[in-house]
């Protein structure tokens, strides 16, 4: 999704910092622990996936981290400052998800911090790209590797183990293959709807296409109101059945989303929550994607 961000309330917090000094001014909690690589994600996504790889030889930070708050609303603080200067490997999202990481990368220059962007890592690029990278497992995968690499170069001697858990973290990955390509085998062509390109990549992975407008989700992610034309599109596709399942971002509401969750549930169309941010419920990244993945089948018959 394409945030906006509170761009006066973060420079104030990075004022903050400059003027303690950036290594100072953040808490023992923001700092690794010694003889542990500190490691610092935009995202609790892929926080997760870094700290599978690099196990107990690496403390991580992940700056969003609440599922139940809206991502568009974060504003960077005076810890996440102080947790990024301090931090050896940072990992962002990119393409304009986790533009607050990029500023406070630039306030804390360093010739030994590694920074993964991982649009740059998968090439996505362009205009108004989709940001939801976390949702399509080939950009995962080569995330995962590239944060492996990163690992292994900040630590030579784990780079045994970085190795090893890179390795299990993929076979845990492939569980949420496994139940894309379920969904292809079974249903590609069948169409589908969704308030926001969240799920995008997933929806496109497994062969499913588009019922609804993309306008419509591209208005949301902006910060827009649909247009009436759109609006009436997504409730006929509903309330005609011309498409299977409605994906709701369960992260992100307002009164015209729930609205149309309101609408499928009264129309017989299955409803599928989806969120962009990890719940603490979920243990791991993978299990994360399976459930929702393998609730998206059920939604569309199983």
């Amino acid at each position: 999704m394409r945030i906006t961000r509170n761009g006066v309330r973060a420079l104030v917090a990075l004022g903050i910092c400059c003027l303690f000094g950036l290594t100072g001014c953040s808490p023992s909690s923001s700092a690794a622990k010694p003889g542990k690589i500190g490691l610092v994600a935009g995202e609790n996504f892929w926080g997760n996936i870094a700290a599978q790889i690099g196990g107990d030889r690496v403390t991580v930070k992940s700056i969003i981290s609440d599922s139940g708050a809206d991502p568009h609303e974060y504003e960077s603080t005076v810890d996440d400052a102080g947790a990024v200067a301090n931090a050896k490997v940072v990992v962002a999202n990119g393409v304009g998800y986790d533009d607050f990481l990029t500023k406070l990368v630039s306030a804390s220059p360093s010739n030994n911090r590694t920074v993964l962007t991982v649009a740059d890592i998968v090439g996505v690029r362009g205009a108004n790209p989709n940001p939801h990278l976390w949702y399509n497992p080939a950009y995962v995968i080569k995330a995962a590797g590239a944060i492996e690499a990163a690992l292994a170069k900040e630590s030579p001697a784990g780079a045994s183990t970085f190795q090893a858990n890179l390795k299990t973290f993929l076979g845990g990955e492939q569980q949420v293959v496994d139940v894309i390509n379920r969904i292809k085998a079974k249903y590609a062509g069948q169409a589908v709807a969704y308030t926001e390109r969240v799920p995008g990549y997933l929806v496109a992975a497994a062969g499913l296409k588009l019922g609804t407008p993309l306008s419509f989700s591209l208005s949301l992610e902006d910060g827009n109101d649909p247009s009436p034309r759109d609006n009436a599109a997504f409730e006929q596709a509903l309330t005609k059945h011309t498409v299977r399942v409605l994906i709701y971002n369960a992260q992100v509401t307002d009164s015209a989303t729930k609205h149309l969750r309101d609408l499928a549930t009264s129309s017989g169309v299955p409803v599928v929550s989806m969120t962009e941010t990890m719940p603490s419920t979920e243990p791991n990244f993978q299990t994360w994607q399976a459930h929702q993945a393998s609730e998206l089948l059920a939604a569309l018959g199983g």
